[in-house]
């Protein structure tokens, strides 16, 4: 089964790359998470006019992430 993935995954790959995975883990674990889409036509589609949303947020994170981070290094030395 072919999923659209809705954020970083490690094994299978990143923001919006179509991975084939077996069906059992699309609809028990990676659908139900909101990790993961199925690959169909629509899909695809919506899944273009939101991508730059989705890459905005993840940036968003990893630079509260840094930030947390410089904060954390001048605490401690």
């Amino acid at each position: 089964m072919q999923v659209i993935l809705l954020e970083k995954n490690e094994k299978l790959g990143n923001l919006g790359d179509v991975a084939n995975v077996k069906s059992g883990y699309a609809r028990n674990y990676l659908i139900p998470q909101g990790k993961a889409k199925p690959a169909n036509k629509a899909n695809l589609a919506a899944f273009e006019t939101i991508r730059a949303e989705l890459e905005a947020k993840e940036a968003a994170a990893l630079s509260d992430a840094q930030t947390k981070e410089s904060a954390m290094t001048d605490i401690v030395c």
